[in-house]
């Protein structure tokens, strides 16, 4: 199952991001980060550091190295 970000938009509202079908990220003026998805263009309200620390978050990173796989059949435990 996709576990989906919810971020501000600018210009208000909300939005719920995979981060895994992000494609990258751009800084963009002001307070805000541009997001593109399968070619859609997203701003996003929080600075580039906070949006890509948000969207890289260690669980939802893969592992270093093989000893690092969880032994449970693949899945990291919550």
């Amino acid at each position: 199952m996709a576990k989906l970000i919810v971020l501000r938009k600018g210009g208000g509202g909300k939005v719920a991001i995979n981060p895994e079908k992000v494609d990258f990220v751009r800084s963009a003026t002001g307070a805000f980060t541009d997001v593109f998805l399968s070619g859609q263009q997203v701003a996003v309200e929080g600075t580039f550091e906070d949006v890509v620390r948000l969207l890289s978050a260690p669980d939802r990173r893969a592992p270093d190295s093989p000893d690092q796989q969880p032994a449970n059949g693949g899945f990291f435990p919550r």
